[in-house]
């Protein structure tokens, strides 16, 4: 997956699981379709990764966005039980071209990604709500909230907003996440701020049909904290498009 022209994680050794959240969009769609793109995504890049490292990454679930607005419509979540596999010579060596693209690649020269490294830290189920495998439709939300509440957002989280959210018609879980690395393009400045802290939350079919779920109605005094004094929210649903791999793996 290595690249000359993008930045590698250099860190120190990584351990634990975790998942590798993967948003992107088209930039050349004279010389990509999505069609295609969908292809060599899930024919190729993903197979490759997967097989990269035996037990290195055991699945990984493509999803759109629900809203057409979203300037990065796809999302790609890659089950990872250790997340050490990301420092490993056969993860860096996954091929970033392909005969099928056009002039062979690399894919950078048509669609960006906005990869992120994130380990787990929590994961809410219920009885009689779990079952295995991912759900059809996910809310993605990742929250960087301001400097000095990380401590408030774990106790909204724990105490109040994964239980109201687990109310929701359709809950299946939620997972949360803690980021780790964020790959980008070198040479070039980033000014948009990468919230540290995801959750994903998981639904049947049926399930959050808006891109807002209303487990945050009635808004609580700590919602008002958290939710109106972050520096930044990027919350949105995602429907499944394809799972390859051990799709009964956890995220």
């Amino acid at each position: 997956m290595a690249s000359p022209t993008r930045t590698v994680y250099s860190g120190p050794p990584l351990s634990g699981p975790g998942i590798l959240w993967v948003n992107s969009k088209i930039t050349a769609p004279d010389k990509l379709s999505p069609e295609l793109f969908k292809t060599w995504y899930e024919e190729v890049h993903i197979r490759d990764i997967i097989a990269a490292k035996k037990g290195g990454v055991l699945a990984a679930w493509r999803y759109q966005c629900a809203n057409p607005e979203r300037p990065a419509p796809y999302l790609a979540l890659y089950s990872i039980p250790d997340m050490g596999v990301l420092q490993t010579d056969q993860f860096r060596a996954v091929p970033m071209g392909h005969e099928m693209l056009p002039e062979g690649g690399p894919i950078l020269k048509f669609v960006n990604f906005d990869t992120r490294y994130y380990k787990k830290i929590q994961v809410f189920e219920k009885e009689g709500k779990t079952r295995p495998g991912r759900g059809v439709n996910i809310n993605s939300a990742a929250i960087q909230p301001a400097e000095g509440m990380e401590e408030e957002l774990d106790r909204w989280y724990r105490e109040e907003h994964l239980e109201k959210v687990s109310n929701e018609p359709g809950w299946i879980r939620s997972t949360r996440f803690e980021l780790i690395f964020q790959v980008g393009d070198k040479g070039t400045t980033n000014t948009e701020v990468t919230p540290n802290w995801l959750a994903i939350h998981e639904f049947e079919a049926d399930g959050l049909p808006g891109d807002r779920p209303k487990a945050l109605e009635p808004v609580s005094a700590l919602t008002k904290k958290i939710v109106g004094n972050a520096i930044k929210v990027d919350a949105a649903k995602f429907t499944l498009i394809r799972g390859i791999g051990d799709e009964s793996a956890p995220l």
